[in-house]
């Protein structure tokens, strides 16, 4: 006796493909850096903090994070936050699985990948905030409340970090 496979309608299968296909890619991009926001590579984000001597917003995320999407979603999307930012860094995007080239201040080019290794990135979303003359100032790892990101942008563009610590200046909000 023949074995018969179950009809199944290429139509439909096509659908189901193209439907996951189209699901995959907007999971992808949702974690690209925020809309609105002028993001450029680490290289020519610390060159041109130190020709306007503003401090750099670091981001390190990648495609397929849910962490790095909900804070798309409900903080970068905040016309205060993204106001702030927008004027207050120099903002540099870094995607930790990337293979786009940067530059280092020594000249050295590496991967984006390479870079997030070497800054010991273990998970994204990862910010940093760089002082004008490249100095890390503060690291923070995982999803951050708007009011967290006005109270760290209070802090490093008021440039309060020259005469206390964050904790300090936290305390006193």
């Amino acid at each position: 006796m023949r074995y018969l496979a179950p009809y199944r309608n290429p139509n439909r299968a096509v659908g189901s493909l193209l439907g996951s296909l189209l699901l995959l890619i907007s999971i992808g991009l949702g974690a690209a850096p925020p809309d609105g926001y002028r993001f450029l590579s680490y290289g020519d984000a610390l060159i041109r903090a130190g020709e306007q001597d503003k401090p750099v917003f670091l981001y390190f995320g990648r495609y397929g994070c849910s962490v790095c999407l909900k804070m798309h979603q409900e903080v970068f999307t905040d016309e205060q936050v993204k106001s702030r930012f927008n004027s207050h860094y120099v903002l540099a995007y870094v995607d930790t699985e990337g293979g786009e080239r940067v530059t280092l201040p020594n000249g050295e080019r590496i991967t984006e990948m390479q870079l997030a290794s070497r800054t010991r990135i273990l998970g994204t979303p990862t910010f940093f905030f760089i002082a004008p003359d490249q100095r890390p100032l503060i690291k923070l790892s995982g999803f951050q409340s708007i009011e967290n990101m006005v109270h760290y942008d209070d802090y490093i563009s008021g440039r309060h970090y020259q005469t206390q610590s964050l904790r300090e200046f936290l305390a006193k909000q």
